[in-house]
This record gives structure tokens, sequence and C-alpha cells, in this order.
């Protein structure tokens, strides 16, 4: 492949990765989000597929790391260490939905507010 043919499909490649990473976080399905988009269904997993091969081809690890383990060895998972709420501290907002309650201490970061706001999106 040529310099301008590789850079062009590189080109292509970015540009579809920012509209599908758009597609999933809009809470829509596909199928509407093409629709709303004028985008054929068809073309938009032909450079989902596209740019998921890319990312197998650019991973550090292995694919075949991926798959589960023939042998039956056991699986072990790392211990997620959560960070409970100071005792007796209120909650700076509460939000109660249908679906969920949030409670948002004073001090919590902007990242944090932001990732559950997102989420909240989704289920809303």
């Amino acid at each position: 492949m040529d310099q301008v043919t590789q850079a062009k499909t590189e080109l292509r490649l970015q540009g579809w990765s920012e509209l599908i990473a758009e597609c999933q976080s809009s809470c829509m399905t596909v199928k509407d989000w093409c629709a709303l988009h004028d985008i054929n269904i068809k073309t938009y997993y032909y450079w989902l597929r596209k740019i998921r091969r890319q990312a197998l081809d650019n991973s550090p690890v292995p694919v075949s790391s991926h798959l589960p383990r023939a042998n039956n060895e056991p699986i072990s998972f790392k211990k997620l260490e959560v960070k409970s709420p100071v005792s007796g501290m209120q909650a700076a907002v509460i939000v109660h939905l249908p679906q969920a309650t949030v409670e948002v201490a004073q001090g919590t970061d902007q990242q944090t507010v932001e990732a559950v706001l997102r989420a909240l999106r989704c289920i809303c």
C-alpha cells in the first residue's frame, strides 16, 4: 500500500472511530443512530469491524490470551478496593430516580460526577 492510500485509510479509520464512539455514547440503538445520521447500518458495521481488527493488531497482549482456558485452570481476579464514605458525612446532593438513587458527597471530583451523569443519561 502506498503512503497516500495508507494515510487516506488511517484518516477514514480515525473519522469512523469518532463516529462509532459518538454512536456508542448516545444511548440510542445503532439502527436508530444510523437512521438519524443517514448512515447505512452495513457501512457502520463494516468500519466497526475494521477498527476492532486494527485494535487487535495493535494490541500488546496476544489475542490468544483473551480466549478462555482449555485446561479449566481456576481464574483469579484482582481485589477491587472501594473507599467507603466517611461515617457521619452527609451527601451534598441526593438525586432520587425510579431506577437509581445517587448521593454525591462534598468534595467529589468532577470526573466521578461526570461519569455518574453519563451513566444516568443512559438509563433514564
